[in-house]
């Protein structure tokens, strides 16, 4: 073997290593990016599995509609990205006041809290009643 094909073969060989040397840290990355999002899924199916409402009473009553609505499950739930939908039509958040237990400026609904929801819309007999969580729990009744 001359030095043409010695130096040949390290030339080949320090292209491997350079080459691998740039392709590890984007496999690298990917695969953990993949694992970071996996994770994030997994904690959103835990939440949603942890999260139950029920709605406990509507009130039709004197012009004042409010629905009462209680964390059943274990896990605490933003009030802000609670919704309501009244006949199948959604409710703005801003025509939809909020309390939990006489607090309006709380943003955070516990567990065992009762949310209580009044929309202005008035609410009348027969109407059908659904609200949703974040994670896509929801509980409905009729009016």
């Amino acid at each position: 073997m001359g030095f043409s094909v010695s130096a040949s073969t390290a030339v080949i060989f320090a292209g491997l290593f350079l080459s691998l040397g740039m392709f590890y840290p984007a496999v690298a990355n990917s695969y953990e990016r993949v694992q970071a999002a996996d994770a994030n899924q997994a904690d959103r199916a835990l939440d949603q599995a942890n999260s139950d409402i029920q709605i406990s009473t509507v009130s039709t009553t004197g012009g004042n509609s409010a629905v009462n609505v209680v964390n059943q499950g274990s896990t605490a739930l933003p009030v802000n990205k609670t919704d309501i939908m009244i006949n199948g039509e959604y409710q703005k958040r801003n025509t939809v006041s909020t309390d939990i237990s006489g607090d309006a400026t709380t943003e955070l609904w516990l567990p065992s809290e009762t949310l209580t929801l009044e929309p202005s819309q008035t609410l009348n007999s027969g109407d059908n009643i659904r609200v949703v969580t974040e994670h896509g729990v929801s509980a409905s009744t009729v009016a």
